[in-house]
């Protein structure tokens, strides 16, 4: 199912490994200053209302980021690292809000490498920070 808020779009599906949140970002809106893991104080509102939203369930959280296919010029900085950065400041936003830390059980950077939208490895909804609610065994 599909919720959108007024600039930033959540998508929930079930995995194979747990229930996902996803925030994307959209054409007239990114959640991240651009090639930087600086957080846009909506998108920082969402992250902890979800946070908040699971720091009483009992699940383990996998956090994971994501960016679309623009480089960097600057080779000291990639795809790679910033999908990570933002992956961990999405992790520290949820613990601040209540989230028990020994429940993140990994962080993820994936860089483009599953894309939203496979079709285009520009489009915006590529970048995005997903959260695993993850299955108990």
């Amino acid at each position: 199912s599909d919720v959108c808020s007024s600039d930033l779009n959540v998508v929930i599906s079930r995995e194979r490994e747990g229930l996902r949140i996803e925030v994307l970002d959209k054409a007239d809106f990114s959640m991240f200053s651009s090639g930087t893991s600086r957080l846009d104080q909506q998108a920082r509102g969402l992250i902890e209302e979800i946070a908040r939203s699971v720091a009483a369930m009992p699940n383990n959280l996998k956090v994971r980021g994501h960016t679309d296919s623009f480089g960097f010029k600057n080779t000291e900085r990639n795809n790679w690292l910033l999908s990570a950065e933002r992956a961990d400041v999405t992790r520290q936003i949820m613990i601040a809000k209540g989230v028990d830390e020994k429940r993140i059980s990994r962080i993820e950077g994936v860089a483009d490498r599953e894309p939203f939208v496979a079709s285009n490895a520009y489009d915006p909804r590529n970048r995005r920070i997903s959260v695993t609610l993850l299955y108990r065994d």
